[in-house]
């Protein structure tokens, strides 16, 4: 059906104060947030992405979220959002993000020895909703372990350079050693994530964010020739199994 000038006349003002009015709710509610985590953590925040929820449906689909870092620290980046089930309340991963930059320090010399080349990784925490709060910023999470709660999923996430398929054989025995490593945490879960990355591929940006960014190296924007991912569920106890955890990304 064809729309004539003087409807389209009258639907414009319509359609722009669509976008207005969403433009205008967005930014309420990235300032609702961003005022939580300022009241929370007496420090300035700065949001990367914001992430618009389901306004009807947020007990299913959620409410908005943000990613988000502390101003002048890109490295803590995390998510916070409006509680899905609560409006009016917030929930964020602040205090994962810090304890997994302190985990990524703290083996920085470690991983180096197991893997002298230059390689880019994170390592990632996972803990249950309800098992940390803001109140435990300042902890260490060698203490959280020892003694709150050592329900936790820990994951070395690592991106290898590549100009060619990897020789991967070569492989085995670091990611031998960086399971044993991460065993001496005493968590519930470990695990090993590497992709093998074409060199020309950037990877600085999706190693910063992928605690919060949730993309596999399979699902990678970019050349990724094969993938390594293991977990404590193995039952490593040589690093000649690892072989069978390697992955073939195809063309």
């Amino acid at each position: 059906m064809k729309i004539t000038k003087k409807v389209q006349s009258i639907l414009l003002p319509f359609v722009l104060l669509i976008g207005v009015t969403g433009c205008m709710n967005e930014k309420s509610s990235e300032n609702a947030i961003l005022t939580y985590l300022e009241e929370t953590y007496n420090e300035t925040f700065e949001v990367e992405t914001f992430k618009e929820g389901s306004t009807i449906f947020k007990n299913m689909y959620g409410a908005d979220k943000v990613i988000v870092h502390p101003k002048g620290k890109p490295e803590h980046v995390f998510l916070a959002g409006e509680d899905r089930d609560h409006e009016g309340e917030y929930y964020d991963t602040y205090v994962l993000s810090k304890w997994a930059v302190e985990l990524t320090k703290k083996f920085e010399t470690e991983i180096s020895t197991i893997l002298p080349e230059e390689v880019e990784y994170r390592i990632l925490l996972y803990v249950e909703d309800g098992k940390y709060d803001s109140t435990m910023k300042e902890m260490s999470v060698f203490d959280y372990f020892t003694n709150v709660n050592n329900d936790a999923d820990v994951v070395i996430n690592m991106a290898v350079k590549k100009s060619s398929p990897p020789d991967v054989t070569s492989y085995y025995e670091p990611v031998y050693q960086m399971l044993q490593l991460l065993d001496t945490l005493g968590v519930v879960s470990y695990g090993v994530s590497i992709g093998f990355v074409d060199s020309n591929e950037e990877t600085t940006d999706y190693i910063r964010t992928s605690n919060v960014n949730n993309v596999p190296w399979t699902n990678f924007d970019g050349k990724v020739y094969g993938t390594i991912m293991v977990d404590e569920h193995a039952n490593i106890t040589d690093s000649n199994q690892i072989k069978d955890y390697y992955e073939v990304i195809e063309e």
